[in-house]
């Protein structure tokens, strides 16, 4: 099952798809890990990667999904994955190489998210970074939800609001939705 998340930054994106990937027996595969180590490296890619983020700035989508598109077809994605991080706008749909059998929204509010966000204290999340990657998301992202809905791609909406077992139960609840349709 190939998977794509969704969600405002601190929605919780990672925390539920992890969890989804673990339950589905398939691969976590998150952009902002993938660019976090590569920001370490001193390459060309490397600098590129954390002079972008150190600005609140988004990685080149030819970039992204180059980097995308050779993680998936790695064997250790053979079964499906879990992506946080992309296709983030329409130009990436285009460029995204593999087939998409379910959204999941993971729902929080922007209060939330910003003060989640700056209690996590990385580096790359000053309160101005936060706010730029919110507004882009939504300008963004949302039109790619909504090419994927407009393309019968079944859609999982989880509120984030609650604490983590809660959370848990609900996202259980939807994939024993999910098997029996």
């Amino acid at each position: 099952m190939n998977v794509l998340i969704f969600g405002v930054q601190g929605s919780g994106k990672s925390t539920v798809g992890k969890y989804m990937a673990e339950k589905l027996g398939i691969q976590y595969v998150a952009t902002g890990d993938i660019f976090r180590k590569l920001r370490e490296e001193n390459t060309p890619v490397g600098r590129m990667v954390k002079e972008r983020y150190d600005q609140g700035l988004m990685v080149p989508d030819e970039l992204t999904m180059e980097i995308v598109n050779q993680k998936l077809v790695n064997k250790d994605v053979g079964a499906g994955f879990v992506l946080d991080g992309a296709p983030r706008n329409l130009e990436q749909v285009r460029m995204f190489k593999k087939s998409v059998d379910l959204l999941v929204l993971v729902e929080l509010g922007k209060n939330e998210a910003l003060r989640r966000l700056l209690s996590r204290a990385r580096l790359d999340d000053t309160e101005k970074a936060i706010k730029k990657r919110i507004s882009w998301y939504e300008k963004q992202t949302k039109p790619v939800v909504d090419y994927y809905k407009d393309n019968n791609v079944g859609i999982v909406k989880v509120d984030n609001t609650f604490p983590e077992d809660v959370v848990r139960e609900n996202v259980d609840e939807q994939l024993k939705e999910l098997k029996r349709n």
